[in-house]
């Protein structure tokens, strides 16, 4: 029992760790997009629209969070007697972390936008499935930069569209950013889940299916590290 809560602390405070040691600036660009993208379509004249943000803050975090953790181990964690099977609970700790913290903050943001008079209960699925999706997606494919990624032989056949489905990550959550802070009509709702589940629901299902074998290469510090050559 001390062990698992010794090692929860460690994946906890590995995972807010990750935020500086895995920073990139050009992971910001994603940022900026979607904040330039919201001025353009939306614009800044009606200042009660923040309280909206509310409910989009959480989708950013997502993306962020995302992109600055990733799948391998930091070198260190293969120096360390730990056998493979105590690597492999490590990075599946991990992702649950990666999937939770995000939710949390979530569940947050949703309780201050309900105080705030902001909330919508379209919104809040939509956001709660946005932010789960990203964070699965990102946190059992994200490994760096995106031409590393696809390039990984610890991925199996899931890197030839580990790119793809990390560029979907990205633009969907953009997306789904501007619609959350809107008003959301009933029809546009049933609109926008039956396609969120039309593209989601197979990406989680072919990621979960080789989650195993990738969590298994990502253990072992040589499948780790090894790139496709072509």
């Amino acid at each position: 029992m001390e062990k698992r809560i010794f090692l929860y602390k460690q994946v906890m405070r590995d995972y807010f760790i990750g935020f500086v040691r895995n920073f990139r600036w050009e992971r910001l660009g994603l940022l900026v997009y979607i904040v330039v993208v919201f001025q353009l379509f939306i614009g800044f004249e009606d200042i009660a629209i923040y309280k909206n943000w509310l409910i989009g803050i959480p989708i950013l975090f997502a993306m962020l969070s995302g992109a600055f953790h990733w799948v391998s181990l930091p070198f260190m964690m293969y120096l360390v007697p730990y056998s493979k099977g105590q690597r492999e609970e490590y990075i599946q700790k991990l992702l649950y972390v990666k999937i939770l913290v995000p939710l949390a903050v979530a569940c947050l943001c949703d309780i201050a936008a309900a105080f705030a008079g902001a909330v919508s209960l379209y919104a809040v699925v939509l956001q709660m499935i946005s932010v789960f999706s990203i964070a699965c997606i990102c946190g059992m494919l994200n490994d760096g930069r995106i031409n590393e990624t696809e390039k990984r032989m610890a991925y199996g056949k899931v890197r030839y569209v580990s790119a793809p489905f990390l560029v979907i990550c990205d633009i969907g959550g953009a997306v789904m950013f501007m619609i959350c802070i809107d008003a959301i009509s009933k029809n546009e709702f049933f609109i926008v889940l039956a396609v969120m589940v039309c593209i989601l629901l197979p990406m989680l299902s072919l990621l979960w299916k080789r989650w195993k074998n990738i969590r298994s290469n990502f253990a072992d510090y040589e499948m780790a590290v090894k790139l496709e050559t072509r």
